[in-house]
């Protein structure tokens, strides 16, 4: 399991880096290569990431976008329809294992563009393959962007130099099809040429669509539910949407109405088994301390979710005077996992919520975690739910605004009086007992830079965490877990660890 140098008392995602180290048995590999799917107690992801179930971030149309790469959860503080809405609008427009979409406007690029301008849209838009036309939309080229390797080539290169040209002929090496061909036609080409996508030519020559093969399982959604009455209704309204993973969403999951509600999860699973079918996987949180992890797997959880008081817009730990720090709770059980698994051979996967700030965070929290969740992380991007603030001063509501005016985005705590504001919903924050109201808010609202579209964004934090286990010398997350070694640093070296000494000018 991972190493830490230093000791780790109280501390955050900040105090440590991840040491660089060579690959197992000197193994080749670009961070290309590197694998960050992780499997939630048989639900497997493509990516280790998750947006949290925060009313001013998750909504149906992130939700969607996450789904192809990771998995959204939609908010408990919803009705049930709209939280079902959620879930339903994402699987029923899943395109499944063997199936193709079409992408009717791809990103094109032009054939007398430069590398540079074709690279900066590949960064803007998330497409990694970008077909390459004249200026009468003949079709020339296709460019894949690789950053381990584009990202350190002369941007003033033609992109005609760099491109996988299009040459006619049966051994072409750039296989495209023709409107002429059905899609099931087109379906089979891919599959028997073994294609992940294949440009799609008018009898012209002329671009009309990319077509993509779904090669891998995605388009996840989990969803959370509360601890009071009415939570097991919601959950089965969940359950037949489609739900693939079910969370208990309480600031403290360490009491008794956490554990009972697992508890009756089982019952609900064994009513579904006796119909022959199953349910998904219950995830219980948040907890902080190893004899929680105990007190939730004891009574049934399939994975577990750390963090209380850590996030950006969470106030417990100054409210209250409760909670711990992120990155102590992490290890703490992480390190009660790992015995459990000795002791039963059975394995419970851990996500790591709250307080991350970027890639660097990520990777720390990655060497012991199993997945992160993200509010601030993923509600910067133009299809999270929250409100826009435009570069006018004026906040305005999702879709009332063009994106090229939006200067932030407003989050808000689930905990915080902008929540009660929205839905008079404050549950999490409860306890489930007879005379039950609100003493302390323990959140806040703010304001996030706007960062543009989701799957740039996403793509930006993906291709980071796998250069952090390249550089860590691992392949998979299974490796990094097992064999990275992460350092503390001193104040002093955090200082250093970040530009100093100059006025920064970009």
């Amino acid at each position: 399991m991972a190493r830490i140098i230093g000791d780790y008392t109280g501390t955050t995602w900040s105090d440590f880096r991840v040491l660089p180290d060579a690959p197992e048995g000197d193994r080749k590999f670009s961070p290309e290569d590197v694998d960050i799917s992780t499997d939630l107690a048989g639900v497997h992801l493509n990516v280790s990431f998750l947006t949290a179930g925060m009313r001013s971030v998750t909504d149906a149309e992130l939700a969607l976008a996450a789904g192809k790469l990771m998995m959204a959860v939609a908010p408990r503080g919803l009705s049930v329809p709209r939280q079902v809405e959620i879930v339903e609008h994402v699987k029923k427009n899943a395109v499944a294992v063997g199936e193709i979409e079409s992408e009717n406007n791809p990103t094109t690029a032009l054939n007398d563009e430069r590398l540079g301008s074709v690279v900066e849209k590949a960064k803007r838009t998330g497409h990694d393959n970008i077909p390459i036309i004249t200026r009468k939309s003949d079709f020339v080229g296709m460019f894949h962007y690789e950053p381990s390797r584009h990202d350190h080539t002369d941007l003033g290169v033609p992109i005609t130099k760099v491109m996988l040209p299009y040459k006619k002929g049966r051994h072409a090496e750039l296989r495209v099809c023709s409107t002429r061909m059905k899609d099931k036609e087109i379906k089979r080409y891919l599959k028997d040429n073994d294609l992940r996508f294949v440009p799609v030519l008018d009898q012209y020559g002329r671009l009309d669509r990319l077509v993509f093969l779904q090669k891998t399982e995605a388009y996840k959604v989990g969803a959370a539910i509360d601890t009071h009455p009415g939570w097991r209704k919601r959950a089965e309204k969940l359950i037949e949407a489609g739900a693939d993973m079910i969370f208990i969403d309480t600031s403290d999951a360490h009491k008794p109405f956490s554990r009972d509600v697992i508890e009756e999860y089982a019952q609900i699973a064994r009513k579904y088994k006796a119909m022959g079918r199953g349910i998904p996987p219950i995830c219980g949180g948040n907890i902080v301390t190893a004899d929680a992890f105990d007190y939730l797997v004891k009574a049934g959880a399939d994975a577990v979710k750390t963090g209380m008081g850590p996030g950006s817009i969470c106030t417990t730990n100054s409210a209250l005077g409760v909670g711990a720090p992120a990155f102590w709770s992490l290890v703490e059980v992480a390190n009660k996992r790992n015995d459990y698994f000795k002791e039963t051979n059975k394995y419970i996967p851990i996500i790591a919520d709250g307080g991350l700030e970027g890639i660097d965070d990520i990777a720390v929290a990655m060497t012991y975690a199993d997945a992160i969740m993200g509010g601030k992380l993923f509600g910067c991007f133009y299809e999270s739910a929250g409100d826009r603030l435009g570069r006018d001063g004026k906040m305005y509501k999702k879709g009332d605004i063009d994106e090229t005016e939006i200067v932030a985005i407003r989050i808000y705590g689930e905990g915080s009086k902008e929540a009660m504001q929205t839905s008079g919903d404050l549950k999490r924050y409860v306890v489930p007992l007879p005379g039950q109201r609100v003493s302390t808010f323990q959140g806040i609202s703010g304001l996030i830079k706007y960062m543009g579209r989701f799957k740039p964004g996403a793509e930006d934090y993906i291709r980071g965490l796998r250069e952090a286990l390249y550089h860590a010398g691992a392949h998979d997350l299974e490796t990094y877990h097992k064999n990275a070694v992460l350092i503390r640093f001193s104040e002093e070296a955090k200082k250093t660890a970040l530009p100093h000494g100059i006025e920064v000018i970009e």
